[in-house]
């Protein structure tokens, strides 16, 4: 057994609540996480200390406030691998940096993107609209959702295309794909790769170099950072292929009333006054998710996942979504009881026994749609979780399932 001190709980100030007179039992991580006190620091000193416009003026606030924006943007530089920090553009979330590469990349007629059936709803819904307008053709590959994805069949699917999206861990089943064969199949056959790596960056090191992606997707709020700030890498050269998705304040260098000339990367990428606050939260959660270490805490959340899926194999009805084995799904566990609607069940669990899950279809509607699977729930761990927690998670599972006989 390998989990993480209980004593890190104290890390997070939304645990010191109590709802209905106990402690909350907070198992939707993979939705958003917990925010980290030292996140919460961080923003606040950057509030309360010179804060003025980055990269717009000259006096102490402003360049005060741009020594920790770069600061913050060689961090996620080191963070994810990259080259160099111009490949780290700021954003609100993965979807808002899913949709800059979807309407900025230079597409010829013709061009094909290529997603998987797994995708979240942010690496779909762009490329359906791409689709429809006939900017591009939009194809859909078929995962296994207990193996994952078959290379041989990606590769015959990849004749052709242009562009290649998919997830690097599924929010849905946990599921890890192997994105440096990924990535060497497509380049093999022409086709740039961006990866949504929103459920990854929390348990897996990532080095967006040794990957060899082209894009990197990614959100604070996924790994104990802040909401409204997140990641897009680009390599240099595909950065520099895209036309600005939002045109504004602090993407020119000049412009006339008939014409603009744009700044270097990634100025030109960042429009308008960023999020400071967001910007400091995000590299403030670097630091504390390499204090914990990502593999421990991948460890910690595989045996939360070890100890719910085996109690829940004892109880009735129930039908686990993805792999069978915990090991794969990481900190992730998604299923349905036979019988039982799930937001019923979601809402019996938070009432009764304090414990926060996600429901529905998980922002995977075509997914589920397409299969005729019921709603699920979706249990997630993170290192705030307990075994505990999960085991009280799991009676309270299976006190609902004996209520309906």
């Amino acid at each position: 057994m390998s989990l993480l001190d209980p004593a890190i709980r104290a890390d997070f100030p939304a645990l010191e609540q109590r709802i209905r007179g106990r402690a909350p039992a907070y198992l939707d991580s993979a939705c958003t996480t917990l925010r980290a006190q030292p996140v919460i620091d961080a923003m606040v000193k950057l509030q309360r200390g010179p804060l003025g416009c980055h990269g717009r003026s000259a006096h102490s606030f402003g360049r005060a406030t741009s020594q920790a924006y770069e600061g913050a943007r060689e961090t996620l530089q080191g963070f994810i691998g990259a080259r160099e920090a111009r490949e780290i553009v700021f954003v609100r979330n993965t979807t808002e940096a899913i949709n800059l590469v979807a309407w900025s990349y230079p597409w010829r007629p013709g061009d094909t993107v290529l997603t998987t059936d797994l995708e979240h709803n942010s690496n779909l819904l762009p490329w359906q609209r791409l689709a429809r307008q006939g900017r591009v053709v939009h194809r859909v590959l078929r995962v296994d959702p207990t193996r994952g994805i078959d290379l041989d069949a990606l590769k015959k699917r990849l004749v052709g295309v242009r562009m290649l999206a998919l997830p690097h861990v599924s929010n849905l089943f946990g599921l890890r794909f192997p994105i440096a064969e990924v990535v060497r199949l497509a380049h093999e056959a022409g086709a740039a790769v961006l990866v949504d790596g929103a459920q990854a960056v929390a348990t897996h090191p990532v080095d967006v170099a040794a990957l060899g992606v082209d894009f990197y997707a990614f959100s604070f709020h996924k790994m104990f950072g802040p909401g409204g700030g997140g990641v897009l890498y680009g390599r240099a050269q595909q950065l520099e292929t895209l036309r600005p998705f939002i045109a504004g304040g602090g993407t020119v260098e000049s412009a006339t009333y008939d014409d603009a000339r744009f700044e270097p990367l990634p100025m030109r990428l960042e429009a308008g006054v960023g999020n400071y606050e967001a910007v400091a939260g995000g590299a403030a959660a670097v630091h504390y998710l390499q204090r914990i270490g990502q593999q421990r805490l991948h460890r910690h959340v595989v045996e939360l996942n070890r100890i719910a899926t085996q109690g829940l194999s004892r109880v009735g009805r129930v039908e686990v979504l993805g792999p069978p084995d915990p090991e794969l799904r990481g900190g992730i566990l998604s299923f349905y009881v036979r019988g039982m609607d799930s937001e019923g069940l979601a809402r019996m669990l938070d009432h009764s026994a304090g414990i926060m899950v996600r429901h529905g279809k998980l922002c995977v509607h075509a997914w589920f749609d397409a299969q005729r699977v019921p709603d699920a729930i979706r249990a997630s761990f993170s290192a705030y979780n307990t075994p505990d927690e999960v085991k009280r998670f799991v009676r309270t599972v299976a006190g609902g399932v004996d209520m309906i006989g």
